[in-house]
């Protein structure tokens, strides 16, 4: 990060499990959160931007998983074991974004980041409320990854069929100017005779038309070389051969050398060959020049006319004349694609009825698991609810069911989607209950960031909020901005973040902490500034249960 906010300067590396920031309120634990989020393509502000400085810059490199890989096959960017994601912003709030060095638009940035990193906060925008999200967790929770995955091809293959429906269908309604255009493109094209590979042979021959003085020049050249001048290549080599055999007469060990020699002598005599081809079989043709250079012309129209290279032109006449012959029968066609798609839309049903039958199963199973998740995190009044929804009928790859997650915090109050959740202590805590149910099945492998999901809680709640948290880190990456010790001594990896003043200006330093400043920190957030002696052994009694 550079020029973020209070940041001037800062690199952090973040190893596998569960990382925690601490600091005192302001230090700029935020603001790492801050990073992420522009790295997964959520608004650039200028309000950002360092004071006085040209622009903000943060870069993060993350390790590359299958749904990553997808994401940038279909932008046609480059794709290896990581991706290198960079956020740059003006004071005046305009913005660039690039993966891997390579320019992106931020709306890419955006469907690459929901595969990188996942941010849960009050202020996050909320991916939970998402319905293909809500669908994705319910999927999961019921195990139905496969069935999901043939849903998905099946509405390809629909679609598929369907558009090629429409497509001949719509030919038919202009049978009669389509059949003309392809009869006169047909013509042209089978007067034209183009060879595949034509282009390239033309092309070499124009060459050595053009140059044939040289050519011959350089032939005679090479075969005086070789073969005829005083001194040749065939002279010395003969020379050498009649000695090695002087020497095989008297040592059969050098006989090797003598037929090494002899084979030179025939290596020789073969090149000479050619060169000697080269000095006498090409001649000035001005004529037949001119008839390439018209050939090439003529290659190159018909490249223009039908917008395809010269190599492809003798396939692209075999696909007209398909086409011209379904025409010409085009209600036997108009049947056969019609019978394509129904059984396309009939298969694509079926799928997702089975679908839609595991998700009604799990969705109630998925309520129950999550609402006991919410009383162990000091919610015991909180009701949850994930509701499929009925669609009409259409080939969409997520099958015929959006799904709602419907939450009330207490008792008689009404469901709110969880978009309308106001709480951001409640929201981390529901996401992570969430998440937590359904890591179960799988995890995602994502960066997983929860911003205030210790607000309000305390005691024996923290310290379960913190275990779910390491147990979610068995398959995400965890990072967690908490001011909770117990939270805190449960990590993997403890990171601190403070604020001090550099010629004049205030400057956030964040730096990962051994063993002894670990014991340091929690006791500063157990006792305040001052730190007991008590607070110093709680620190460590913490951190030893947390070893266990």
């Amino acid at each position: 990060m550079r020029n973020l906010a209070i940041v001037d300067d800062l690199e952090l590396e973040f190893g596998p499990g569960l990382t925690v920031i601490t600091g005192e309120t302001g230090a700029g634990k935020s603001i790492l959160v801050d990073a992420l989020t522009l790295l997964a393509g959520g608004r650039g502000s200028a309000d950002l931007v360092r004071s006085g400085s040209a622009k903000l810059t943060v870069t993060g490199e993350f390790d590359v998983g299958p749904a990553t890989r997808a994401v940038l096959e279909e932008a046609g960017l480059p794709g290896g074991e990581t991706v290198l994601v960079r956020r740059e912003v003006a004071p005046d709030g305009r913005g660039r974004a690039y993966v891997d060095d390579e320019p992106a638009a931020v709306r890419t940035l955006a469907r690459l980041g929901t595969t990188l990193v996942a941010i849960h906060g009050q202020n996050a925008e909320l991916e939970l409320a998402q319905a293909g999200s809500s669908l994705d967790l319910l999927d999961s929770f019921a195990g139905a990854e496969e069935e999901r995955a043939e849903v998905a091809r099946a509405a390809d293959g629909w679609t598929a069929a369907r558009d090629a429906l429409e497509a001949l269908s719509a030919a038919e309604r202009d049978r009669a100017a389509r059949v003309a255009l392809l009869d006169d493109q047909i013509r042209d094209l089978e007067a034209a005779e183009p060879r595949a590979g034509e282009e390239e042979e033309l092309i070499t021959e124009r060459e050595r038309l053009r140059h044939a003085d040289r050519l011959r020049r350089a032939g005679e050249q090479a075969l005086g070389a070789l073969l005829e001048e005083e001194g040749s290549a065939a002279d010395r080599l003969g020379e050498a051969a009649r000695a090695f055999a002087v020497l095989a007469a008297i040592d059969p060990r050098d006989a090797v050398h003598l037929q090494e020699a002899e084979e030179l002598k025939r290596r020789v005599s073969d090149l000479a060959a050619a060169a000697r081809d080269a000095a006498r079989g090409l001649e000035e043709d001005p004529e037949r020049l001119n008839a390439i250079e018209s050939r090439l012309e003529k290659l190159r129209q018909l490249q223009r006319r039908y917008a395809v290279p010269a190599a492809e032109l003798p396939a692209l006449c075999q696909r007209l004349k398909g086409e011209r012959e379904e025409l010409a029968h085009i209600e036997d066609a108009l049947a056969k694609r019609e019978k394509d798609q129904q059984a396309a839309r009939v298969k694509y049903v079926e799928t997702a009825a089975r679908l839609s039958v595991r998700r009604r199963q799990a969705a109630p199973r998925f309520s129950g698991a999550v609402e006991k998740e919410l009383q162990s995190l000091a919610m015991e009044k909180a009701r949850f609810r994930a509701v499929v929804e009925s669609l009409d009928e259409a080939p969409r790859r997520g099958g015929l069911e959006n799904a709602a997650l419907l939450f009330t915090p207490n008792p008689g109050e009404a469901e709110k989607p969880l978009e309308r959740i106001a709480s951001g202590g409640e929201l981390s805590r529901l996401q992570l209950a969430v998440l937590s149910v359904a890591a179960e099945r799988a995890a995602r492998g994502r960066t997983l960031v929860f911003d205030e999901v210790d607000a309000g809680i305390g005691g024996r709640t923290a310290e379960v909020v913190g275990r779910k948290l390491r147990a979610l880190a068995r398959g995400d990456q965890v990072l967690c901005v908490t001011h909770v010790p117990q939270i805190a001594a449960l990590a993997d990896r403890h990171f601190a973040a403070a604020k001090e003043e550099v010629r004049g200006r205030t400057v956030a330093r964040v730096r990962p902490l051994a063993q002894a400043a670990r014991v340091e920190e929690i006791a500063r957030m157990l006792a305040g500034e001052k730190v007991p002696q008590t607070a110093l052994r709680h620190a460590r009694a913490l951190l030893a249960e947390a070893a266990q």
